[in-house]
């Protein structure tokens, strides 16, 4: 058996997210079953990150173990019987212990927002109808690479060990009529960014301050927070190893 690390793009419009789950399309079963056509065996994957329902992804890094093949021919195969919303980008053997999660040391994501009607990119941003504010977004940005602990942007009964996430950046990327707003940590809890930008939003269209959003930080409680952004304007664009 042989390592290999793969990076996938993906569409996520029509998965529940990564991870399998019972009754549901996800990305991990599509590209499993693409190897169980390949090897005829169950091979397992596994991701540096779950992306949940809805979210998109442009490098999203996997490895698994598979039977001695040849990588170019395998990433040809696999692009044949995938769906076309998922493709496999590269494909490189890694080392027997290369793991996708444990030795990531960053992720990045990019959320995009528009203020204007949009027909080529409607499942990819979510568009808004009301002006915001971009000086204090970024201000609000600011604010959120200062903090370490996050519960209160994490989805409630999440099961993780400890809340604390180093922020490596956050910030705010404007083009005209297109807002996106990008943060890259360690790691980021289950709903983190999509919960920090719909709180970022609103302190862009005035509902809330810099002072109510350290509150929201402080409180550690996730029913201060605004409601999340629509996952469609999420996007896993990279990560860092």
């Amino acid at each position: 058996m042989q390592r290999i690390k793969l990076v996938l793009e993906y569409d996520g419009t029509g998965y529940s997210g990564w991870q399998i789950q019972n009754g549901q399309s996800s990305v991990q079963e599509e590209l499993e079953r693409a190897l169980f056509v390949l090897f005829k065996q169950q091979i397992r994957v596994t991701a540096a990150g779950r992306t949940d329902t809805g979210v998109h992804a442009r490098k999203q890094v996997v490895h698994c173990d598979i039977p001695d093949f040849d990588i170019f021919k395998l990433k040809r195969s696999l692009n044949g019987i995938l769906n076309r919303d998922i493709a496999v980008k590269e494909i490189t053997e890694a080392a027997a212990g290369f793991h996708a999660r444990f030795d990531a040391t960053a992720r990045r994501y990019r959320y995009s927002i528009t203020t204007n009607v949009t027909a080529l990119n409607r499942l990819y941003v979510w568009t808004v109808h009301y002006p915001l504010n971009f000086t204090l977004m970024q201000a609000g940005a600011g604010v959120v690479s200062e903090y370490e602990d996050f519960k209160a942007f994490c989805k409630v009964n999440s099961v993780v060990k400890h809340y604390r996430c180093s922020i490596l950046n956050s910030r705010w990327i404007r083009d005209g009529d297109v807002f996106i707003y990008e943060i890259t940590a360690n790691r980021f809890l289950h709903g983190m960014v999509r919960a920090i930008t719909g709180t970022l939003i609103e302190l862009g269209r005035g509902r809330i301050t810099l002072s109510d959003l350290r509150r929201m930080i402080e409180s550690r409680d996730r029913r201060q927070v605004p409601g999340a952004a629509p996952a469609k304007g999420l996007v896993l664009e990279e990560v860092s190893y």
